[in-house]
Parts: structure tokens; C-alpha cells; sequence
């Protein structure tokens, strides 16, 4: 055997003998990845019934007067809103909503919808059916809004118009785990007025409130994977609180709150809807009462979080 022959023999042996004093192991694990989603998912319009006749002196507005004056014999020279319902007969509102989309996925086709108001709230989506009459897949957390004006026509101010906001929290499983949060929840509303003249919020006495009801974790009790609650028993169970509490926008332009949403036991929450609330009428009395015929735009923006800071 040659010098080359006997070094790569050489080599192979102490190859073979490093080779047989080696170790592994081989080993796998999981991994679960689930973030949340925060989008417009409802909304709605009322407006009650005016409780009492509103009238003014045309020529000295400040001043009330009796309609029936006239009929006594007497000067009258009245201007008074009507007092036979019907109010919410010409405010309503216009949407387009599409199914929910996650993050990474393209929003689909949108669906037109008109809600007329009624005397107590008007929702795109309730009783298990959307505002066009469909009974399939009306949930509204199945949902999302992607265009939204309210139009208001009431010889007085008095609507009441609606924003939901739905949250779907991870879906991973914090209480099993005996995992502890800290989530709060925080709304805004502002308002800016488009045509340049009058401040609507103003002269309408608009208000806003908001409030948050979630849903939270059970410990050794996940739910199925992938699922939204029933909108219509939502919250049935739960505790609202307030985010923003009668906030006058006529006042300031901008109203915000926040408030704590964890869990018992420091539970994370799977579901949440935030509701913002607006008002008109607030504080008015007399001719202050009549939405004038000049037409008024605003644009009313709302920021809203729900997060473990």
C-alpha cells in the first residue's frame, strides 16, 4: 500500500471513530398565530316624536306665540313645527357594507342599504336580517361598513344616528393558560364642519356618547376556531361602560374616553362592540329647535382602539 493509500485509510479511521461518539436530537414544536381586527360593522337612526308643539313670532323670533290666536280675533303672525308624528318619515341613512375581510385579504363587493328612521332605533343589521330584507348571513360581526351618511330633513332637531364598531380579539388562548392582560379600551369623536358657514354641531346641540360591552375568555372553554358571536344576544350578559359620556361638540370638536375592558381574573376579551351615540336637540328650546333650511355638511370622524397597553 502506498503513502497516499495509507493516509486516506488513516482518515477514514479517525472519521469513523469521531462519528461514533457523536449525539442528536431531534425535536418539534406548534406554533399559534392570531392577531385582532377593529372595524366599522353597524349603524342607525331614530328620531322620537317632538313631546310638545314648538312655535315662534316670525317677525320677532325670540319671542313664542299661540297659533290659535288668530282664530280668537287676535294678531298672530306664528310659525310652528307640526305636532302630527312622522318625524323620522325624512331622516334616514345610506350605507354600502361588505363581508369582513382580514388583514392580508381583499374587501369584496359592497351592498347598498337605506334605513328609514323610526321612533326608537333603525339598524342596518337586526332582527336576523340586513336593512334590504336578507336573513343570510346578517350578523353583523360577519360584517363591515364601507361607506356610511346620515341625511336629516325633520323640520326640528331631535335625530338620534348611530356608529358600531366590532372588535375581534386573538384567538389565542390566554385563560387556559392563566395569562393576565390589561386591555382598555379608547373612543374619539371629532367634527368638522364642510360648507364654511354655521357650525352644524352648533346649531343642532349635537352630543355624543360612547360606550363598550365585550366578551371575554372563559378559562378551559375556547371557542370554536374562527367563529363570531351571535350579534342579536351580544352583550346580553355583559357590563357597557362608558367611553365618552354627553360630550357637547358644539362646545369642543373633539370629545374622547376610555376605560379599562379586561376580564375577570385579568381575562382577555374575544369580542367588543363600541357604540358612538350622537344627538341632536340638546340644550335648544323655542326657534332654536328648527333646523334651518340652509343645508349644513359635516364630517364626523371617530377613532377607535381597544388594546393591552
Amino acid at each position: 500500500m502506498n503513502v497516499f493509500k495509507k493516509a486516506l485509510v488513516a482518515i477514514a479511521l479517525l472519521a469513523a471513530t469521531f462519528s461514533a461518539q457523536a449525539i442528536e436530537v431531534s425535536f418539534d414544536f406548534t406554533v399559534f398565530s392570531s392577531g385582532s381586527s377593529i372595524y366599522p360593522c353597524n349603524a342607525g337612526i331614530k328620531h322620537a316624536n317632538p313631546r310638545q308643539e314648538v312655535c315662534y313670532e316670525r317677525t320677532n323670533p325670540n319671542n313664542s306665540c299661540n297659533p290659535n290666536a288668530c282664530e280668537d280675533g287676535e294678531s298672530c303672525d306664528c310659525v310652528c313645527a307640526g305636532t302630527n308624528g312622522g318625524q323620522y318619515n325624512v331622516d334616514f341613512l345610506k350605507a354600502s357594507y361588505a363581508n369582513w375581510t382580514d388583514h392580508n385579504e381583499t374587501i369584496g363587493s359592497s351592498t347598498a342599504a337605506t334605513v328609514k328612521a323610526s321612533t326608537s332605533n333603525n339598524y342596518i343589521f337586526s332582527n336576523d336580517s340586513d336593512a334590504n330584507g336578507s336573513v343570510t348571513n346578517a350578523n353583523y360581526f360577519d360584517k363591515q361598513l364601507t361607506a356610511l351618511t346620515f341625511n336629516l330633513g325633520t323640520e326640528t332637531f331631535g335625530a338620534e344616528y348611530v356608529l358600531d364598531v366590532c372588535f375581534r380579539g386573538p384567538q389565542i388562548d390566554y385563560a387556559s393558560s392563566d395569562i393576565r392582560s390589561n386591555w382598555t379600551a379608547k373612543a374619539q369623536a371629532t367634527i368638522q364642519d364642510m360648507l364654511g358657514y354655521e357650525s352644524y354641531a352648533s346649531v343642532a346641540g349635537l352630543k355624543v356618547d360612547s360606550e363598550v360591552v365585550c366578551e371575554h375568555q372563559v378559562a378551559g372553554n375556547p371557542l370554536p376556531l374562527n367563529t363570531v358571536p351571535n350579534a342579536l344576544t351580544f352583550g346580553d350578559n355583559g357590563i357597557y361602560d362608558d367611553l365618552i359620556l354627553n360630550a357637547d361638540l358644539g362646545l369642543s370638536d373633539v370629545a374622547k374616553g376610555s376605560a379599562s375592558v379586561t376580564g375577570p381574573r385579568g381575562t382577555t376579551p374575544t369580542f367588543c362592540r363600541v357604540r358612538y351615540t350622537f344627538s341632536e336637540g340638546n340644550g335648544l328650546s323655542g326657534r332654536e329647535l328648527f333646523r334651518p333650511w340652509k343645508k349644513q355638511a359635516a364630517k364626523v370622524c371617530t377613532k377607535t382602539s381597544i388594546e393591552e397597553p
